[in-house]
């Protein structure tokens, strides 16, 4: 592993706090206090580090017995384009996928045109709240647009999983 590839492990809570400064320069307004927010709550954080640095943070939860959500996955901007982001979103679907999770969402803003990529870059595609609503009903949509706290102005990406997470795409 060269000194450039991030080490991606689980933040214990008595840990997260180091990822503030991760925070602070990916995200600004009400999105820095609802990341700051979610990683204090979130049920994992995991932390990705260059040599002793934290340099990147992605939160993850379940939002049933087999549906994740990636609430947010940040990288400092110093260490941006370095595949950072993917080594943890690599990580998270591994990890999502211990849980117990097939199904997998994302909340994006429409505007970020790198966390799209990023997520299409490993197999995520955009679905309409109808599709989802075709997929779970629509009231069990609206409960997991509530649990995921899409925002006016997000996106959101889907993929399922399977025991082989891997970079293919794989359609819902």
């Amino acid at each position: 592993m060269s000194s450039d590839s991030p080490k991606v492990r689980e933040l214990p809570h008595d840990e997260r706090e180091l990822a503030f400064p991760v925070l602070e320069k990916s995200f600004e307004g009400w999105y820095l206090w609802h990341a700051k927010r979610t990683l204090r709550d979130v049920d994992l954080a995991l932390g990705a580090f260059i040599e002793s640095s934290l340099v990147g943070v992605s939160m993850l939860k379940m939002l049933d017995s087999h549906i994740g959500y990636v609430y947010y996955i940040a990288v400092s901007t110093e260490f941006r384009k370095r595949r950072i982001g993917s080594a943890l979103l690599e990580k998270s679907l591994a990890h999502l996928v211990d849980r117990g999770a097939d199904l997998v969402f994302a909340g994006i803003s429409e505007d970020n045109v790198e966390s799209k990529a990023l997520f299409a870059s490993l197999g995520f595609t955009q679905i309409s709240f109808s599709e989802i609503s075709k997929l779970f009903g629509r009231l069990h949509a609206i409960v997991l647009y509530r649990k995921m706290t899409i925002v006016s102005g997000e996106v959101v990406y889907v993929r399922r999983l399977t025991k082989e997470v891997t970079s293919s795409s794989t359609q819902v």
